[in-house]
Order: C-alpha cells, then sequence, then structure tokens
C-alpha cells in the first residue's frame, strides 16, 4: 500500500536526529505531506522544548505512555530516533499497537534490519547527521524486501534532508561512520583552522567564519565540479607556496591516515551495536 497525502508520521525518540530528520519533513514541499505528526517525548522539558520547535497546528507533543500507544496504532509511518540500545524497550513499551504492521524508519546506527523486524517486517534504515536541521544534511537508504515498494517515498523523505543515496545494508555501518561522524571530524578540522587564525593574529570572529566558509565553499566546489578532492587539492598548491608547505606539514603528521582511520574506527563500533 502506498503511502498517501495526509498521512500520520509517529516519531518515537525525538531527540536531535529525530527532531533534525522531522523539521526536515515539516519544513519541505515534500509530496505526500504528513496531515500529522506526532512527536514522543519522555520528559516534561522535552515536551516544552518541542512545543517551542514545532508550533505548527498539525504537530502533537504526547509524554503519556498511553497516548503513545494510540498515536502509534494511528501511525501509517513510524520513525525511529531513540537511543540505539533503547530499541528494545521502546518496542515492549508499543508492541501492542503494532498489529497493522506500519512503515518503520529507522536513524539507529548499527540496529540492522533483522533486529528491528519486530517492529514490523517493512524496515528502512537511515543514516544521516546533524546539519539535517538545517537542510545540509546526507542520508543513506537501506531497505528491506517487505519496504521495497515503498523506496520513493523513503528516498524522497530522506532527501529533505538534503541528499540521500540508496545503499546495500552491508555498508550502513561504513555510512553511519562517514556520513553520522563526518560532521564531528570536519568540526575537528574547523575548530583547528580557526585556532591556526587565532595564533596567526586574526581575530575570533574573523577566523570562525574564515574556517566555516572555507569548509563550507570547499564542500560545494567539491560537489558541484565533480572532481576528486585530490584533483582539487592539486589546484590550490602553487609551486613552492604557502599551500603545499602547509600540507606536507599535514602529511609529517600523519593527518590523512588518522582521518581515514577514525572513518574505520567508527565504522567498527557501528558494527558491534548490533551483536550486544
Amino acid at each position: 500500500m502506498a503511502i498517501k497525502d495526509g498521512y500520520t508520521l509517529v516519531v518515537l525518540g525525538a531527540g536531535v536526529m529525530g527532531t533534525a530528520v522531522t523539521a526536515a519533513v515539516t519544513e519541505s514541499n515534500m509530496k505526500p505531506f504528513p496531515k500529522r505528526v506526532i512527536l514522543c517525548s519522555k520528559s516534561a522539558n522535552s515536551h516544552e522544548r518541542l512545543k517551542k520547535q514545532f508550533q505548527q497546528d498539525y504537530v502533537e507533543v504526547v509524554t503519556d505512555v498511553d497516548r503513545k500507544k494510540a498515536a502509534i496504532k494511528e501511525a501509517d509511518v513510524v520513525l525511529l530516533g531513540c537511543k540505539p540500545f533503547h530499541f528494545e524497550s521502546v518496542h515492549e513499551e508499543v508492541r501492542d499497537s503494532l498489529a497493522h504492521n506500519p512503515l518503520v524508519i529507522s536513524l539507529l546506527a548499527g540496529v540492522t534490519i533483522d533486529n528491528l523486524s519486530i517492529f514490523s517486517d517493512k524496515i528502512a534504515r537511515v543514516m544521516t547527521n546533524t546539519p539535517a536541521q538545517f537542510g545540509a544534511g546526507m542520508a543513506t537508504v537501506a531497505l528491506s524486501e517487505s519496504a521495497s515498494e515503498y523506496r520513493q517515498f523513503v528516498v524522497d523523505f530522506a532527501s529533505c534532508v538534503g541528499a540521500a543515496q540508496e545503499i546495500p545494508e552491508k555498508n550502513m555501518d561504513a555510512a553511519t561512520a562517514l556520513v553520522g561522524s563526518g560532521p564531528a571530524m570536519c568540526l575537528l578540522m574547523m575548530e583547528a583552522l580557526y585556532d591556526g587564525g587565532v595564533r596567526m593574529g586574526l581575530t575570533h570572529d574573523v577566523a570562525r567564519t574564515a574556517a566555516a566558509k572555507v569548509m563550507e565553499g570547499t564542500a560545494k566546489m567539491a560537489l558541484e565540479t565533480g572532481e576528486h578532492p585530490a584533483v582539487l587539492k592539486s589546484k590550490v598548491c602553487t609551486p613552492g607556496g604557502t599551500t603545499i608547505g602547509g600540507l606536507l606539514k599535514l602529511e609529517d603528521a600523519g593527518v590523512r591516515g588518522a582521518i581515514a582511520r577514525a572513518v574505520e574506527e567508527a565504522a567498527i563500533i557501528s558494527a558491534s551495536f548490533a551483536k550486544k
């Protein structure tokens, strides 16, 4: 059965990523568009935060367990955004409301389609990142066999964050590392550029803005040209110039290998979540 305009979306786990994706969807022009969005939260503090963030009249925030169960029974799509190690306890709380076998879109790192089959046989794993809340995110999508009929809907849904691509599930741990953890690695690099600018006399405001815009502009250049980063990098290096000198310092410190190994380690940790 296709997801139609006016569907009901229930968000189980309206934390950082759950709210980031919900914000991307509610601020988009995607079709089909939800008629009701129900955000399930646990505390009064998060309830107030969500009410302030989502002021659309079709968005509801619930904390009561019975109301959560009622919402799940009405859901056409369930967006699962809890912590990976909480998914079984979340399922236990709402299991009696899942008889209608809704489409479940999971944002959980490392939790496999097989793990998630306790919710439904229609499972879509989506890995995205925090820039999603600004429409500048990236998402990867893997589908269970029973969810394949929803492929276009899920890709369009995930694309609300910025961009989305479908990949085999076996590659989701690598995507978790690169897509999900990548922003933190970029921010570490941005912080280092910022510190270097301040060390050499730039004011904090100038250094912060310059570091951010350098990374933003470089990413846009790579996306729009489609050229390999190494090719674009070589175009910045004047023989005997400042850039090649700085790059050799980074190579001396093993920065390239350290970043690649950081992605590798994050992928290994992601894969371990499914074994716990």
